[in-house]
Parts: structure tokens; C-alpha cells; sequence
């Protein structure tokens, strides 16, 4: 414990600043800190002493970090208060460089006719992640509605002019302008079939119904059956290592998993070398699916996982982002990184089956 905070605190306010749960930071008049406690060391990554007497907007990102310095000023100068007295949403800085909401509330005192500052922290990372869970929840809910009304009142008619189109052509010869056409429409019809089963799969995923799940047994099918596809016969699929069995949805997982080889062949135009790598710890099995394509450029890769974002002429938007929820009802995650030596390698985490 620093000897300003005894001094400042007295042993019962400076025990009950030491086992505060959220941070308390003390500044000066001129923004220095003087106090930091335990909850604020483990909060931004700092060890007391490396941030006593130096500036407290080392703790803030911009535009924070530029603002403070003037903001005091101004208040010390003006009585101009925006925040004293008043909690409100604010951003903090760790050590590392990660950014975080912050609940900040900060109160004013007088040592010794010294003006000191007292913010109080708490961290609403947490309590952000869960609005967010709950908003998409919400969002889902709706596009699953509008997903079943769509299916309901554009699949029969699709079938009826897909079955139309399939009369037309058989009157027309294979290589005709008007087969040729006839040929097309049939394609963006199945394409907008595609686009809807993609869209119900997404937000209405069937619950899953748990069994034991040999993973390489289960990647080994699917890439049998893939290998019979003429758009992605050109790929070797290389599987390694091995994995314990897991508990889930083989169905659910077969979905996810033939998402990613088909991914992968995309990423390398149909022909080349997907490496999938089985391995575990002692609670999770992984499953790596890393190709040699040209990778996926830095500033989408945070977009990856959004619905009806694609980078294909032709994609839905929506095969990573179902997969982000399969995996997910599982009780598992997905990840996707970029190497430096190249490609694409995406990740799935499912937890072990223990006896």
C-alpha cells in the first residue's frame, strides 16, 4: 500500500480502498495518480507503482486520452463539470492495448487544501456482452419469422416455375440461345431455393440432438462425399492427428464441417491441399481446417461472422455465421485466423465426452 493512500485514506478507509471490487484511481489537480488499487491494477494490467505520479489519461484511449488534460483544466478554472457527481459511460485502456466500456462515477475532496479527484470503475464488458447476446437474440427471432413467411409463400411458387422452366427445356436444343437461357433461370432459381433454406437453417437452427461423435470418423465421410462433387474434386483433404470423442449433434456437425471443406476448395479454386488437424487438451477437441488460398484480407476479417456479408459472386453470406451457430448450441466456438506464411485456417473447439 503507498503511503499517500494511508495518509490520505487513515487504516479503515485505506483497508476498505484495498478489498474495493471495483477500481478506485486517485488523481491530483493536475491528473496524476496518486492511488490505485488492487481492483484497478487487475483491471487495466498495471502494477501500482508503474502508474503512480504519472498522468491518469495513460488509462484512457483516444479521443479520451486528448480531452482530459483540457477538460480538468477547464473545471479547475471554470467550475465546468461534466462528469463529477454524474456516472457516466466512458472507455478505458489496458496495458496490453484493449479497449473497454467503464461505468465511471468521480467524486471531488479536499486533503489539505489540495483538490483530489476519486473515480470509481467498473467494468461493463460483461454486461455489454450479454445486451448483445440478448439483441441478437432478438434480431434472430424476427429474421426467423420473416424467413418462415418467405418460405412459405415463395418455395411452391419456385417449384412451380423451376418444374415450368424444366418442360421449356427439353424443347429446346442443349446448345440453343434459348436452352442456354432456359438453363440459367433453372440455376437462379435453385439459387434462391439455396438462399432460403441458408436463411432458415440460420435463424431457426434445429436443437440438437446429442451422441457420440467420432470427429475423424465423421470429417473422413463427409470428405468421401464431397470427393464425388466435380466443383471441388480437384482437392486433397489431408487429415491429421487425432481427437477424443466428443458429445453432439453429428448431424448439426456434419453441416459445419462440410461448410468449412467447401470453404476451403473455394479458397483455392476447387484444387490443392486442405490440412484438417485433430487435436485436444484436456477438455476441448479441436478441428482445423487451414488452406493454402490467398487468405482473407485484415480489414473483413472482424466481418467474417456477420450475416449476409460475402465476398463470393454468388454467396448467401450466411455458411460461417450458421456454422458460428451450430457449433455454438453445442457448447462449442469457431474461430478463424490468418497466418502469416498464408491461407486460411478456421477453427472449431468442442468439448470432450468424459466418462
Amino acid at each position: 500500500m503507498s503511503a499517500f493512500r494511508s495518509e490520505l485514506a487513515g487504516p479503515l478507509a485505506a483497508v476498505i480502498i484495498e478489498s474495493a471490487v471495483d477500481a478506485i484511481v486517485v488523481i491530483d489537480a493536475q491528473g496524476r495518480i496518486e492511488v490505485f488499487n488492487p481492483a484497478a491494477e487487475r483491471l487495466f494490467g498495471y502494477a501500482e507503482a508503474e502508474v503512480i505520479g504519472r498522468n491518469v489519461s495513460m488509462l484512457m484511449p483516444a479521443p479520451y486520452r486528448d480531452e482530459h488534460d483540457g477538460y480538468l483544466k477547464r473545471y479547475l478554472d471554470e467550475g465546468d463539470a461534466r462528469v463529477i457527481g454524474i456516472g457516466r459511460e466512458v472507455q478505458g485502456l489496458t496495458r496490453d492495448g484493449a479497449v473497454f466500456p467503464l461505468h465511471l462515477s468521480v467524486g471531488e475532496m479536499l486533503v489539505e487544501g489540495q483538490r483530489k479527484f476519486t473515480g470509481i470503475l467498473h467494468d461493463l464488458s460483461e454486461r455489454k456482452r450479454i445486451e448483445q447476446q440478448l439483441s441478437e437474440q432478438q434480431s434472430l427471432a424476427k429474421i426467423g419469422e420473416m424467413a418462415a413467411v418467405l418460405a412459405h409463400e415463395i418455395r411452391n411458387p419456385l417449384a412451380g416455375i423451376r418444374g415450368a422452366m424444366q418442360v421449356m427445356a427439353t424443347r429446346y436444343e442443349p446448345g440453343s440461345k434459348e436452352g442456354l437461357v432456359t438453363k440459367e433461370i433453372i440455376a437462379r432459381v435453385d439459387t434462391l431455393s439455396e438462399l432460403m433454406q441458408d436463411l432458415l437453417l440460420y435463424a431457426r437452427p434445429p436443437k440438437p440432438r446429442p451422441a457420440i461423435v467420432d470427429l475423424e470418423r465423421l470429417i473422413l465421410t463427409i470428405v468421401d462425399l464431397l470427393s464425388r462433387d466435380p466443383d471441388v474434386n480437384g482437392l486433397q483433404v489431408k487429415v491429421e492427428g487425432s481427437a477424443p470423442l466428443v458429445r453432439a449433434d453429428p448431424e448439426l456437425l456434419k453441416i459445419v464441417f462440410q461448410n468449412l471443406v467447401i470453404n476451403g476448395a473455394h479458397a483455392m479454386a476447387g484444387r490443392g491441399e486442405l490440412r484438417v488437424q485433430l487435436s485436444a487438451d484436456s477438455e476441448l477437441s479441436s478441428v482445423a481446417f487451414a488452406d493454402r488460398g490467398p487468405g482473407i484480407p485484415a480489414d473483413i476479417r472482424d466481418k467474417i461472422f456477420t450475416p449476409f456479408f460475402t465476398t463470393k459472386v454468388r454467396g448467401t453470406g450466411l455458411g460461417l455465421p450458421t456454422a458460428k451457430r451450430l457449433v455454438e448450441s453445442q457448447g462449442g466456438t469457431i474461430a478463424v485466423d490468418c497466418p502469416p506464411e498464408g491461407g486460411t485456417t478456421v477453427t472449431v473447439l468442442l468439448p470432450i465426452l468424459h466418462a
